[in-house]
């Protein structure tokens, strides 16, 4: 059966503001239909860019957490992507444990390395610093998680001997979902992932890299391969009124059998079992809520068939 995660409205990428009420009630929905795990964005601080637009206002994804897990009870929580460089990786790796604690287990932690240079020189982080922190912080983190106390010796952080508590519930650790497309975002995923979150990519692309995850998991005698959950863009144009117009249909845009042809032919072709939804097009919260139950009641039937 494939899994479907869904990507929470902590943000205003969707259409229509963000707000506490969207997100609560987006979560607790998103549980009821069976979505297997509930994801947030991160941005903290954005530029006037048109690409930075849709994340000027983005409630913080470990705060929002911790209030959607009082609120759910089974669904999985996590970021989808937390920009590692951005926060003390000690602190942020405590934030986690706390989360798992609270939720029962239920923490996963998403990260990427970002791409918006003026919010990195806002922070006051080096940008071309931020895959080398990147991974330096998820040592870090792992480090942290053990049991016992924690000693690490890095470029940017050194410690010895040192206590960090409560520990995850889940061991060894809350799983690492890894974000990006680049080959060093791939071979991230292949030093520290138990996913592969790549963004939405063609077939082709994906196929490709998937054989570069595999070949490096080879080179350094990984046993195993990250499963790949892509992003998955979904517009239902019955119910946000869009229409693909002239030329190809864009992959997720359509009918509900038109969006299961399409999952079906990366489950075929790539074969994801996986996939992070995310709904585009939305103008109002209720839109949102009935692309769930689109997706739940119409497309997902037509997948497993």
């Amino acid at each position: 059966m494939v899994q479907y995660s869904f990507r929470l409205p902590n943000a205003d990428y969707l259409g229509f503001k963000a707000t506490t009420e969207a997100i609560v009630q987006a979560a607790v929905k998103a549980e009821e239909l069976g979505f297997d795990a509930l994801f947030v964005n991160d941005h903290v601080i954005v530029d006037d860019s048109p690409r930075s637009e849709p994340w000027r206002n983005v409630y913080d994804p470990l705060m929002a957490l911790s209030y959607v897990a009082a609120r759910t009870t089974r669904v999985m929580l996590g970021t989808s992507v937390l920009i590692m460089p951005y926060r003390n990786p000690v602190v942020t790796a405590k934030m986690f444990a706390t989360l798992d604690q609270m939720s029962g287990g239920r923490a996963i932690a998403g990260v990427g390395s970002g791409w918006n240079e003026a919010e990195y020189n806002a922070l006051g982080i080096p940008f071309r610093q931020r895959g080398a922190r990147t991974d330096e912080y998820l040592r870090i983190w792992q480090a942290c998680w053990e049991p016992g106390p924690v000693t690490f010796q890095g470029r940017f952080f050194s410690f010895e001997n040192m206590h960090v508590e409560p520990k995850p519930v889940q061991q060894p650790h809350p799983p690492l979902w890894i974000g990006g497309s680049s080959q060093a975002s791939l071979r991230r995923a292949a030093h520290f992932g138990q996913v592969w979150q790549p963004t939405p990519t063609v077939l082709d692309t994906l196929v490709s890299s998937q054989n570069y995850l595999r070949d490096y998991c080879g080179e350094i005698e990984r046993g195993d391969v990250p499963p790949t959950r892509m992003s998955f863009r979904v517009n239902f144009s019955h119910i946000t009124g869009s229409s693909s117009g002239a030329g190809e249909r864009p992959t997720g845009q359509g009918t509900p059998q038109e969006i299961a042809s399409d999952i079906t032919r990366y489950r075929q072709e790539a074969g994801l079992e996986q996939f992070q939804v995310n709904f585009n097009g939305c103008e109002s919260l209720q839109q949102l809520l009935d692309s769930m139950d689109t997706l739940m009641g119409d497309v997902l039937p037509r997948v497993d068939a």
